[in-house]
């Protein structure tokens, strides 16, 4: 005979686990009504650009707003080669071959006028602004070598952030626009071994650095604007989600991811969502 306790615990499990299963069963409602959704993608004319090591240019305290941005430019690295509209097409290449993969159709701003005659309700994400930023990255990692820990720092690293604010729509709908944000970022790649002197017995750490170049700037545009689609498709899924789902749910609620490769829906942490900013 099962005591109390042991059949509270298995009635609570037993619920437990329903909950979740409604979850992930109104997940994959959302995944197959979107298989043919529609998302018309508007994208921005140019990118904001900063270089945040003013460290390394001397008396820039001393100049005005327009001269510091303008010498902050001309000292970067990166930022002053990059081409807004080659990074751009890239960045909006990304977001339309990730959304395609869930089976969704994407529609470019040329089509505006196919998209105003068929009607319907399709997704509006409008890419409001793109910002890049230059900055110093300081490496930092530690080892365990026997039993003692080491850590390896004092090696800086270029590094460039990548940040998109998106508007979030839905044609011929009541529900309000969301503001979205992503951000990822791009680093040089470090390449290191922990050494020891036999004699002395000191660790030493030998590296090598993979400077960023060009080509791995805007291949990283391309796999952030799929890692950027990737959130907004987890974004309204969760959202349906929430829509589906009784008022009176009593169950802790989960934030999901969708893979479509592996057609698997899994919780993921709050560091894995896009951020919402504001509803208008």
């Amino acid at each position: 005979m099962l005591n109390r306790t042991s059949y509270l615990f298995i009635i609570s499990f037993f619920f437990l686990m329903t909950g979740c299963t409604l979850e992930q069963r109104l997940a994959l409602s959302f995944v197959d009504t979107e298989k043919t959704g529609r998302f018309f993608l508007l994208q921005p004319s140019f990118i904001f650009k900063y270089n945040l090591k003013e460290f390394e240019v001397p008396g820039i305290d001393t100049l005005d707003g327009f001269r510091k941005d303008s010498l902050l430019m001309e000292s970067s690295i990166f930022l002053k080669a990059v081409s807004d509209s080659v990074l751009i097409k890239e960045f909006t290449a990304g977001i339309k071959k990730s959304l395609e993969g869930y089976g969704a159709v994407v529609m470019p701003e040329s089509s505006v006028d196919t998209l105003m005659e068929n009607g319907g309700t399709p997704y509006i994400i409008n890419i409001a602004q793109f910002s890049m930023e230059e900055y110093i990255h300081p490496y930092s990692t530690e080892e365990v070598v026997y039993d003692e820990l080491i850590v390896i720092d004092g090696i800086d690293l270029n590094a460039l952030n990548y940040n998109v604010w998106i508007e979030l729509g839905r044609m011929n709908t009541e529900k309000n626009n969301k503001v979205l944000f992503a951000s990822d970022f791009l680093l040089d790649h470090i390449d290191g071994t922990l050494k020891q002197n036999l004699i002395t017995g000191k660790m030493s750490f030998d590296y090598t650095i993979d400077t960023i170049t060009m080509p791995r700037v805007y291949e990283f545009a391309r796999q952030f604007g799929k890692i950027t689609a990737s959130l907004l498709f987890d974004y309204l899924m969760n959202n349906y989600i929430g829509e589906k789902l009784p008022e009176d749910y009593p169950y802790e609620r989960y934030y999901y991811h969708y893979d479509p490769v592996r057609r698997l829906i899994y919780a993921i942490g709050d560091e894995e969502r896009i951020i919402e900013l504001d509803s208008y």
